[in-house]
């Protein structure tokens, strides 16, 4: 699964948890411990025989954070990954990103049992997939009491040879594998007759997990079960037929599995030790998350007993020197952050945490250490109008952290408007122009002051009736109009402030 990089893959345990270890996130969660490991490598195509990896990730190193089995909620699951993504990424030491946070989570329910969903990347994906997670384990729980109540006893699982049943078949699938000297292979559930059909997860059958083992184990595609036929080309005739070759009672199921026949039986054997499972209720697994918040099967839940300690590496003594040197190294916690971009930068909170939990926190950083320009035009700029750029299509790869310090520099020198930082970002994103370039290209469309004085004293002077109606709410219906006439000659904010001055002037007498 790529776990296996060097032989076996490193762990090193770094710190164990103790009473103090906790985050506080709709509650309080203690950490279990933290360790240091390598990175998997990454799969890039995964066939029924064989699977290509890509080893370009090898010995990236990753951190493991695990917390004790205290959350209970779905939606307390994503706080507390959020809150712990949050005091990674203060450190400044991790990457930032889609992949590079990922989340294993271990559910479990009464009566169930431990499954480990691995690689979760989405924080908004976690309060479903937990959800769905325990909608499962409720309805295999259903599944083994009604099972118990049909007195359903563990199945020998005698695989038989229908291929001649299927010899005309209308199923593409089984025609397909014929055509190629395959077989259809069959194997009885006794007692399952409407089970497989049952839903465990909101469009996932109990048929779905049998499926999922015979694809791990048997690397086909999938298989055919007698709750979902006649159907897929499959007649009611062709389904007598098999129950015949089985010796299938009413109250008994059956699954179809076509393909190589090594491939096929190995299939049909998996499925039998999934429905034998079934008896017991849920078994433990290793589960990977789907888009829709579903999960699918991967491999059985491993034991404890895979570790061992490494003897080539003594391990490394933590001495109180170097924890007192690391503790007095340490950054600000997030919302240690938040407060002082609040008190000292005067951002709102809002957009201060918006700005402590973006990727961007580092660029502005860098831009306020170097340009004393508005800091909320900063802030909202690398949140708000990069995104949009982006959004119109433009290259904002064109905008890394260097090029962006040197258009604030420019519009601190040139005290240029939100709305021409914006103009500025957006003709170089479009020509690739430095910043001093496309700043002089932008204030070479502007016209000065003077002159906009003059036009807007016109504008008042036109419509000097509703000057005298509204007094100084005129300057809202002016500013609509100026606006019109002047669209990319000033600024908005221009406008407005000089024709706030003109109407107040004009309302004096002057």
């Amino acid at each position: 699964d790529g776990s296996n990089t060097t032989g076996f893959q490193r762990t090193m345990l770094v710190a164990t948890g103790t009473p103090e270890s906790v985050i506080d996130a709709d509650g309080p969660v203690g950490l279990k411990s933290v360790c240091l490991e390598e990175e998997s490598a990454f799969i890039v195509e995964a066939g029924a025989e064989k699977a290509e990896y890509r080893l370009d990730r090898l010995g990236i190193p990753l951190v493991e954070v695990a917390t004790l089995p205290q959350i209970r909620s779905p939606s307390q699951a994503r706080k507390v990954a959020e809150r712990v993504g949050a005091i990674m990424r203060a450190t400044g030491k991790v990457q930032r990103g889609i992949g590079t946070i990922r989340q294993d989570i271990n559910v479990s329910i009464t009566h169930g049992s431990r499954q480990e969903i691995k690689g979760v990347q989405e924080l908004e994906l976690i309060p479903l997939v937990i959800e769905r997670e325990v909608e499962r384990q409720v309805s295999l729980l259903k599944l083994r009491d009604e099972l118990g109540r049909r007195n359903v006893a563990p199945i020998a699982g005698e695989i038989a040879d229908v291929s001649k049943v299927f010899l005309s078949t209308g199923s593409k699938v089984l025609r397909s594998s014929l055509e190629k000297r395959q077989s259809v292979l069959a194997v009885k559930l006794d007692g399952f007759s409407g089970l497989l059909g049952s839903q465990v997860q909101p469009g996932r059958r109990f048929g779905t997990e049998l499926a999922d083992y015979a694809r791990v184990w048997g690397g086909v595609e999938g298989l055919f079960h007698s709750d979902e036929l006649p159907g897929y080309g499959i007649t009611e005739r062709e389904v007598s037929e098999v129950r015949r070759a089985l010796g299938a009672k009413d109250s008994d199921a059956f699954v179809l599995v076509a393909g190589p026949e090594p491939r096929a039986r190995a299939a049909l054997e998996a499925v039998v030790r999934r429905a034998n499972l079934a008896l017991e209720g849920v078994p433990e697994e290793t589960r990977r998350p789907l888009q829709n918040g579903n999960t699918a099967y991967m491999r059985p839940l491993p034991g404890a007993a895979r570790m061992y300690p490494e003897t080539d590496i003594p391990p490394f003594v933590v001495t109180r020197e170097l924890l007192d040197e690391i503790s007095g190294s340490l950054p600000p916690m997030p919302e240690e952050r938040v407060e002082a971009m609040v008190a000292e930068h005067g951002l709102s909170r809002h957009l201060a945490e918006q700005l402590v939990s973006s990727p961007m926190l580092p660029v502005y950083e860098s831009i306020t250490s170097s340009s004393g320009f508005d800091r909320t035009v900063v802030a909202s700029t690398l949140l708000n109008t990069i995104p949009f750029l982006r959004r119109e299509g433009l290259r904002v790869e064109r905008l890394d952290g260097g090029k962006l310090a040197s258009v604030f520099r420019e519009a601190e020198k040139r005290n240029l408007s939100r709305e021409e930082v914006e103009e500025v970002l957006s003709l170089i994103c479009k020509e690739d122009l430095d910043a001093a370039s496309a700043a002089s290209r932008v204030q070479s469309t502007k016209i000065g002051e003077g002159e906009l004085r003059r036009y807007l004293e016109e504008v008042v002077e036109r419509n000097s009736r509703i000057v005298a109606e509204k007094g100084k709410d005129a300057v809202k219906p002016l500013m609509g109009a100026a606006m019109k006439e002047l669209k990319g000659k000033a600024s908005g904010s221009t406008i407005h402030r000089v024709l706030e001055e003109v109407v107040a002037r004009k309302l004096e007498g002057g």
